[in-house]
């Protein structure tokens, strides 16, 4: 065995360096047919791809065991058209029924999600999900409180001329942004939610903000989950406002208990939609340049 971490048994190994192919920074060999060597474990992101491709089972790993591994079955892979087709058909859905979505299903969504690509294999991203009424209801009001009391803000000539001055908008989506927001918070205080939609759930994607690409990590597994709640027949939206408020006003992440130091990255209604589409609609061709 070669070292305390990241073990190599010489007496299996079939000397094929399909580790140090998969893995050049930690694995390195003198040279083809000799036993590959441990050289640099303190770059390990236990990602486990050494597990994985050791057609042996060689390798052995203090932080990952042998029952994490499992075969791929490729009878349950879906095709490219299959995929492209949920892609093309995904729909934001902000209507929804009157009806709870069961946490065994939320928690598949999440089990989509926990499974998305993470810089160094952080897996920073964690999760809040909120499916009590009253709780959700406070969330919408809070955040249209915030919008409002923005909308007043951006109105002052001085802050609108430091945004246009700094090329953060134009003058036209500026307008939009205060007239969204005003109308947002007077259809909250007549009872119409335009925050959360009166979905039944919400889920909070959040990590702690020290860890690098916390906010990337986050919303790949954002969209990780809303491919899987489209699945399970749930309709979803990423709820922006709510990510916004949460960065510039600390009450929501104080009553929802959001870890000290950590940052909501983003959020995703969950709900049976009311009004689904059997159609979709083309996107602008995309923008390419071949180097």
């Amino acid at each position: 065995m070669d070292n305390i971490l990241i073990a190599i048994n010489k007496e299996i190994c079939r000397k094929e360096g399909l580790c140090v192919r998969v893995c050049p920074k930690v694995f390195t060999q003198d040279e083809a047919g000799s036993v590959p060597a441990v050289s640099r474990p303190e770059f390990c992101n236990d990602c486990g791809h050494c597990l994985l491709i050791c057609p042996a089972g060689a390798i052995r790993h203090e932080r990952l065991t042998p029952a994490g591994v499992h075969p791929v079955d490729k009878g349950l892979l879906p095709s490219f058209e299959q995929v492209r087709e949920l892609i093309r058909t995904r729909r934001s859905i902000r209507n929804f029924l009157d009806r709870p979505v069961e946490r065994e299903l939320i928690g598949k969504v999440i089990e989509g999600a926990r499974y998305a690509p993470s810089a160094k294999n952080t897996q920073s991203t964690q999760f809040i999900v909120v499916d009590d009424r009253d709780v959700l209801g406070k969330i919408a009001s809070t955040v249209a409180g915030w919008l409002g009391r923005s909308a007043k803000k951006l109105k002052n000539p001085i802050i609108r001329a430091v945004y246009l001055m700094r090329g953060l908008t134009t003058k036209e989506e500026f307008a939009r942004w205060v007239d969204q927001f005003e109308l947002t918070a007077r259809n909250m205080e007549r009872g119409i939610d335009m925050i959360l939609y009166n979905a039944p759930a919400l889920i909070l994607f959040h990590a702690d903000k020290r860890t690098r690409f916390a906010e990337a990590n986050a919303n790949l597994a954002f969209q990780n989950a809303t491919f899987t709640a489209c699945t399970l027949g749930l309709g979803s939206f990423y709820t922006g406002y709510v990510v916004s408020a949460c960065a510039h006003d600390k009450a929501i992440p104080r009553f929802l208990d959001v870890p000290e130091g950590h940052r909501i990255y983003a959020g995703l209604t969950l709900g049976y939609p009311k009004i689904g589409f059997s159609r979709w609609i083309e996107r602008n061709p995309a923008k390419i340049r071949w180097i």
